[in-house]
């Protein structure tokens, strides 16, 4: 069976780390025209997940109208609870949307998918929340605005020490469920779980994902022993993003899984990256000539490979159910 990958880009402002409602810049959305360029050359089929400052910056919305009008690209929505109406508090601790009530949720989720739909001519489907605060009352708001797929699950990850969920015991790989029980597969659910592609470079996550899990919440933790047999390559846990892990290790991930039986993989990276500066994990231009390099050599390998590009809309059109006619 082939392997089929999707990029997925959190498409927001420049602000890392700024956890207020207004005054965001969105300097770093010109630089997509550049990147777009380079999934062209690979015919790559990238979901570019958009959230609301973006969308209130003519410029940016010049940007992201000429992607959304290509049939190879998939504009999604992404919500970032403390700028998204209604204002439900602003600061760290009002930045996870699974801690927020339902209703405000949906509101939320409202606001962003009709922002969109008005500023760049398409209804988006495909959702991931903020800083992967996902969980149950976020939901339920996608059903009721008539979204199909979420994409907020980051495998084996745990969120709590940030004041998010824990997704150790999440299943890694795509899944049906129903609203109510969103880390629960099940084959008659009405949304799609498309999880980002979170495993190590060696040996089956399914064996050394809960190990690792056990060691980083014990006392073993507390001695840097996991960093240690991780820089050995023992349990070298790696996200299948550029911001994080190498060209080199982006390849040797996708490898492993793929002996493992995984078919699916996404590459996810937020836009803000491309300005030198704005993240963590690039500082400079030599930085991001690195980053976008690490992104032309998976590509690379993934065509090289045989790997199919789609986007996520795409690959939860093939879980979804059959809808009634």
């Amino acid at each position: 069976m082939t392997v089929q990958v999707s990029i997925s880009i959190d498409t927001e402002e420049d602000d890392w780390g700024r956890y207020v409602f207004d005054g965001a810049s969105t300097r770093n959305i010109s630089h997509l025209r550049e990147l777009q360029d380079l999934f062209d050359q690979f015919g790559a089929r990238p979901t570019y997940l958009v959230n609301r400052p973006p969308l209130l910056d003519p410029d940016s919305v010049e940007v992201l109208g000429e992607l959304a009008a290509r049939d190879t690209v998939e504009i999604g929505a992404h919500c970032h609870p403390w700028n998204t109406p209604p204002d439900t508090g602003q600061g760290v601790d009002h930045s996870m949307m699974f801690r927020l009530d339902p209703e405000s949720n949906r509101l939320m989720i409202r606001e962003i998918t009709q922002r969109i739909e008005a500023e760049l001519g398409v209804r988006p489907t495909t959702f991931r929340a903020g800083r992967w605060g996902w969980g149950r009352a976020v939901a339920t708001g996608l059903v009721t605005e008539g979204y199909r797929v979420d994409s907020s699950v980051s495998p084996l990850i745990d969120w709590t020490p940030m004041g998010g969920p824990d997704y150790t015991d999440v299943p890694s790989d795509a899944y049906r469920f129903h609203p109510d029980r969103p880390f629960t597969p099940d084959p008659h659910g009405v949304l799609v779980e498309l999880p980002t592609t979170v495993g190590f470079l060696r040996g089956s996550g399914a064996r050394l994902g809960p190990l690792r899990a056990r060691m980083e919440r014990g006392v073993i933790h507390a001695f840097g022993v996991i960093g240690a047999l991780d820089r050995l390559g023992v349990m070298a846990r790696r996200w299948l993003s550029p911001e994080v892990s190498t060209g080199q290790e982006l390849i040797r991930l996708a490898e492993n899984l793929v002996s493992h039986g995984r078919r699916r993989l996404d590459l996810t990276f937020h836009s803000c990256t491309l300005l030198p500066g704005a993240t963590p994990f690039v500082a400079d231009d030599r930085d991001r000539a690195r980053f976008l390099g690490d992104i032309r050599a998976f590509l690379g390998f993934a065509v090289e490979s045989g790997f199919q590009f789609r986007t996520l809309k795409q690959l939860g059109a093939e879980l979804r159910p059959p809808d009634p006619t």
